[in-house]
């Protein structure tokens, strides 16, 4: 009732027209306000609107706004509106990867808390375990409790500035983003000023939520009356000047979209054509360029390096993760879910037939992210990633675990395989070995899931996050124009890390570019959670991660605990 997080991110994913939060209730004449840009909205030919108000929403005399309110308000002005309550709905429905994976890392640190409670001396501080910069921390409770009373607080006096303070820094800049991206058209700027023009190309494979990037940067440069040109076809398209100047109703319902609209490649920008593309932008009066894309937008980046003649920004775009300077790139959320979906059907159909092991092989390049987070979330017995080479060895223990579970009553075994998680023990060498170990015991198949991996529409996630880049953006693009020269510290990656969004220059990189990948990942600590988590019970002691019929280590296994 009074958490804006939910209602914010939702307008800020989706083509929201007006939404009404607690925390910033609208102004005193928002009843004038919202009926003229809703008619505005149906003079541009724009087929429909979308406001989205909280149940605790209210204005700024504590009067409740309440859907039937709005219909009837908007009703009287001759619009046509329906109401959808979608109440309950809201909690059903399958867990996102996201939350599998939360509630595997919050439930492994409240096992450690309670553990070293039971063995320690001194009297333990009660605690609350939750997620803050990306990190499982712990916080004492009686101030988690305390700062949610002050917000409370905070209502019953009508103190919104300070409310939206204790939300977190970001809480205002979200909702100033979501009124930048109900934008209907280009705005006038004054006279003595200069209009921007964006360029943007998506170099590299394409990713959901593409779409959601490029659509919130035309919503935001048009909010400050500048324009955005889209190259077709990525860097080819710098080469044959094949581009198209975007405005906001071309791109109105593109955040919903998968794929890449406006066109991605895999061509890049390299020393061979970086002079065509450098006359490109002077062609078309480019002020800053802005890449969407993968490792191949990275690789391009480090050749306008050396030709900066405008600011260059890279946003990270590829299901695969591994652009360095980011702990997240739109379109891993989405391949993430489509994973776990399909592994979950697979449980499903090897659990209701006979038992039976599958080797599923995913995407991901050089890069374990995919096959690391989907296996956590989806219950893997184990998962292979090029960062961490497996031997004979280990693939030998993991198949006499998996051979102690089923004996134990488990229908079902579940191996996830990044693609090149090795050069010999490829995909059919892992199921033959699993099927000669496990023999009578059970029944092994394989399975690629390819393409699907790039899945449909964008994620919500991915759509947000994608928004965020956009406006992250636009706001550095105003700052950086302000000199009149430029170097290689100008062409830059916007990642996220932690709970911060920053700005590296692509010169200042950690990372292989031979193997294309980071040389920092994050994921790499909750690896042996899912080898930890999926233990049979009767192995499931301490200081052991095998089974006892193992030859090599005797159900010694190699030491380590929950952290």
């Amino acid at each position: 009732k009074q958490w804006y997080q939910r209602r914010v991110r939702a307008a800020i994913a989706g083509p929201c027209d007006w939404v009404f939060i607690p925390e910033s209730p609208p102004e005193s004449n928002w009843e004038q306000l919202i009926v003229s840009k809703m008619k505005r909205a149906s003079d541009s030919s724009k087929r429909f609107g979308l406001i989205i108000i909280a149940e605790g929403a209210a204005d700024c005399d504590g009067n409740p706004i309440k859907a039937e309110q709005v219909k009837t308000l908007l009703s009287e002005n001759g619009m046509d509106v329906r109401v959808t309550v979608l109440g309950h709905v809201q909690r059903g429905g399958q867990p996102t990867a996201f939350d599998r994976t939360l509630g595997s890392r919050l439930g492994c640190e409240a096992a450690k808390v309670m553990i070293e409670g039971i063995n320690s001396e001194k009297e333990i501080d009660p605690c609350i375990v939750s997620l803050k910069n990306n990190t499982i921390v712990k916080l004492p409770l009686m101030e988690a409790i305390k700062h949610t009373q002050s917000i409370k607080e905070c209502f019953r006096n009508k103190d919104f500035s300070k409310a939206q303070l204790l939300r977190g820094a970001g809480f205002s800049k979200k909702v100033e983003m979501s009124k930048m991206l109900s934008v209907l058209d280009v705005r006038s700027l004054p006279q003595d000023s200069k209009q921007l023009n964006i360029g943007v190309a998506f170099i590299g494979a394409p990713a959901p939520g593409m779409n959601s990037g490029i659509r919130a940067l035309v919503k935001i440069a048009a909010y400050h009356g500048n324009i955005v040109t889209a190259y077709h076809e990525g860097a080819d398209g710098m080469l044959t000047n094949n581009y198209e100047v975007l405005s906001p109703a071309d791109c109105e319902l593109w955040s919903m979209r998968g794929g890449c609209i406006a066109g991605a490649s895999r061509s890049t920008i390299n020393p061979s054509n970086v002079e065509a593309a450098l006359s490109s932008f002077a062609q078309l009066h480019l002020d800053c360029l802005v890449l969407i894309g993968g490792f191949e937008a990275v690789t391009s980046s480090l050749t306008l390096s050396k030709h900066a003649t405008i600011p260059v920004y890279l946003i990270p775009a590829t299901i695969s993760n591994n652009v360095p300077g980011s702990d997240f790139s739109i379109g891993c959320d989405t391949a993430l879910n489509t994973i776990v979906r399909s592994v979950d059907c697979i449980k499903q159909s090897a659990a209701s037939a006979r038992k039976r092991v599958f080797v599923i092989d995913v995407m991901g390049g050089n890069c374990g992210y995919l096959a690391v987070l989907s296996g956590l979330a989806s219950g893997a017995d184990a998962a292979y990633i090029p960062e961490q080479p497996v031997n004979i060895d280990e693939l030998q223990c993991d198949a006499y675990r998996v051979m102690d579970k089923i004996e134990q009553g488990c229908h079902r075994g579940i191996i996830i395989r990044n693609e090149n998680s090795s050069p010999h023990y490829k995909n059919d060498f892992v199921t033959a070995l699993y099927a000669e170990e496990g023999k009578d015991k059970f029944v092994t198949r394989s399975s690629v899931l390819g393409h699907i991996q790039q899945g449909f529409g964008p994620s919500p996630f991915d759509r947000a996050l994608a928004a965020t880049f956009a406006c992250k953006v636009y706001r550095d693009i105003t700052k950086r124009l302000t000199k009149t020269e430029f170097s290689s510290d100008d062409v830059v990656v916007l990642g996220i890390r932690g709970s911060s969004t920053v700005f590296t220059p692509v010169l200042k990189l950690q990372m292989d570019v031979p193997r294309r990948v980071p040389l920092d990942n994050w994921w790499l600590d909750l690896k042996p959670l899912i080898q930890t988590l999926a233990l049979p019970p009767s192995t499931a002691r301490a200081n052991s991660n095998c089974t006892a019929r193992c030859p090599h280590c005797n159900g010694g296994g190699s030491d380590q605990d929950l952290s």
